[in-house]
């Protein structure tokens, strides 16, 4: 009898202890849920005091008996705030998004830092499924990036390091640092209106769009100057949204884009320096109004330009 026991304690035990796993990622934002619902007591505590006290000295001012101030509506219908046993999560981006590695080897870890626990490891070209991007930024080997929650086919969650993950299939290992000797300039004056990462996209209205580069909203017709020397690869009309495009070619890896040009100052073979003018603001291609579209990328990985420009 005891034998049976303690193999139904076990049986128990084990869905239990999946369970827990599966949702251990889920429990910061159920603190914050209770931490959230005190606050609303503290709060609803607060007005009542206040309502009864407004409520006092109006009495107090009526002189007539047969008038009876009291609050119009049951309390405990309006101030009710209960305690709950299920917990909403939504930190997951809708639709699935899908990164792919582009190192030899990537520790997924336990927690977003670089200090917590390494509970996995994945190799070059893995997929995973982006959950969530973590307000937490580090700098690793000289790159700056957020920590991502990702998925594994296999279902097993954790954290990686942002600047490890590529929005398309990496052709070869980025086996450098990522620490650059670059210095290069912005590539016109303007007002920086969307960073290089997940957004809403300006156009489809289409939540965590992956943005590749850095916008420079200026008006139209404001010079575009090469942000390092190079030679220019590519210099024309694209019509996967770039619109009027100019590409740089800086190092056998590294170029840099300038987008949505209204004018296209440069050619194709053409060398340039640091500070050349190539080209004008524009609106051309995918665009909802006058900005430079700037992008640098190694191979083909889409880099943050905030590390590049001095």
């Amino acid at each position: 009898m005891k034998k049976i026991f303690i193999l139904i304690f076990f049986v128990m035990l084990i869905p239990l202890s999946d369970a827990l796993k599966a949702n251990r990622y889920a429990e910061q934002h159920k603190q914050n849920v209770e931490k959230q619902r005190t606050s609303d007591l503290e709060k609803r505590d607060a007005i009542l005091k206040e309502l009864n006290g407004f409520l006092k000295n109006l009495k107090d001012g009526v002189r007539d008996e047969k008038i009876s101030l009291d609050i119009p509506v049951d309390i405990d219908l309006v101030t009710r705030i209960d305690s709950s046993e299920s917990y909403h999560y939504t930190g997951a981006i809708p639709p699935k998004i899908y990164g792919y590695v582009n190192t030899s080897s990537l520790n997924m870890r336990s927690e977003d830092n670089s200090k917590s626990e390494i509970i996995d490891k994945l190799k070059f070209q893995d997929r995973v499924e982006i959950l969530f991007q973590s307000d937490k930024v580090e700098v690793i080997d000289s790159m700056k990036y957020p920590w991502l929650l990702i998925r594994k086919d296999s279902g097993e969650e954790g954290w990686v390091f942002g600047a490890y993950v590529s929005h398309n299939i990496p052709d070869e290992k980025d086996n450098d640092t990522g620490k650059t000797d670059w210095n290069m300039v912005i590539p016109a004056s303007g007002r920086i209106s969307s960073k290089f990462g997940y957004r809403v996209d300006p156009v489809t209205k289409k939540m965590n769009s992956f943005h590749q580069g850095i916008d420079i909203a200026a008006p139209e017709g404001t010079p575009v100057y090469a942000a390092e020397n190079g030679k220019v690869f590519d210099a024309g009309y694209k019509s996967n949204g770039y619109g009027n495009l100019i590409i740089i070619q800086h190092s056998a890896d590294l170029a840099t884009y300038y987008g949505h040009l209204s004018k296209i100052d440069t050619a194709k073979g053409k060398d340039v320096k640091k500070g050349d003018l190539i080209g004008k603001v524009g609106s051309t291609g995918k665009s909802t109004g006058p900005h430079l579209h700037f992008e640098v990328r190694k191979g083909g990985q889409a880099l943050n330009p905030d590390d590049f420009i001095r």
